[in-house]
């Protein structure tokens, strides 16, 4: 496993490597171009740039991952022999020593008399709830009167005068298209 990591991690760094050379190259061949000419071959260049950048910073940061994702010290080989030895043939463990005497445990204190708890007071008697009294009938809505007399008194008002504007513009005057006149 971790033989591939390495392969991998290798591999991802010699492609950001490149991708990051080719947005160099792309990033002052595009300023070379906008210094020298105007034409649409800049744009071309910029395109390439920014395809270029994203693709090194997201083969950087998986570079990064893989790299991370090996072993710090790769495990070692055992022998054959070694990983499989009957159990009568492994060291015996060293022998435990006995642990030390326990010491008893200190005599309880006898707890402190509790007194005794205050007679407790009777709660005051409470009330009998009121009877509710029974709800207020509405009174009923007042009906609407008609709109006649408003409507007479709109009437009786007289419109205001119109007023006619008249343009002091000549009739063959000439304007932009902002509105403003042409003298």
């Amino acid at each position: 496993m971790s033989n591939r990591m390495i392969v991998l991690s290798r591999r991802l760094g010699r492609f950001a490597g490149g991708f990051s050379f080719a947005t160099v190259a792309f990033f002052s061949i595009g300023l070379y171009e906008a210094a020298n000419t105007k034409g649409q071959v800049v744009f071309l260049f910029a395109g390439l740039f920014f395809v270029c950048l994203f693709a090194s910073f997201v083969l950087w940061v998986a570079h990064g991952f893989a790299w991370a994702m090996i072993p710090e010290k790769p495990p070692e080989a055992k022998k054959p022999e070694e990983a499989l030895k009957p159990a009568y043939a492994m060291k015996p463990a060293e022998e435990l020593r006995p642990a030390e005497v326990m010491r008893p445990a200190e005599a309880m204190r006898p707890t402190e008399v509790m007194k005794a708890a205050e007679e407790m007071k009777p709660t005051e008697v409470m009330k009998a709830a009121e009877e509710m009294k029974p709800a207020e009938p509405m009174k009923a809505a007042e009906p609407m009167k008609p709109a006649e007399p408003a409507m007479k008194a709109a009437e009786e008002k007289k419109p205001a005068e119109e007023k006619v504007i008249v343009s002091e513009d000549p009739p063959d005057a000439i304007y932009t298209i902002t509105g403003r006149r042409v003298y």
